[in-house]
C-alpha cells in the first residue's frame, strides 16, 4: 500500500560544526565543595554570585522545616 509518503532529505546532513563549549568560572570558595554530593552529578551546581545548590537546598530545607 503506497500512500505517497516519501522520506525527506534533511538539509545540512554532514555539515555539522564542532560542539560549542561553554565555560563557567570555578566556585569562589572551593573549600565549601568538600563533602558536597552535587558536583559529582555532572552539572554545574554553583553560580557566579557565590551561591551554590547545596546552600540553596539547605536554605529551602530550613524554610520548609520552620512551617
Amino acid at each position: 500500500m503506497d500512500h505517497g509518503i516519501r522520506p525527506e532529505q534533511k538539509t545540512g546532513i554532514g555539515a555539522t560544526d564542532p560542539p560549542i563549549k561553554y565555560t563557567v568560572p570555578p566556585p569562589k570558595d572551593p573549600a565549601r565543595c568538600e563533602g558536597c554530593p552535587y558536583p559529582g552529578v555532572g552539572f554545574i551546581c554553583w553560580s557566579q554570585d557565590g551561591s551554590c545548590l547545596r546552600t540553596d537546598a539547605d536554605r529551602i530545607g530550613r524554610r520548609a522545616s520552620g512551617r
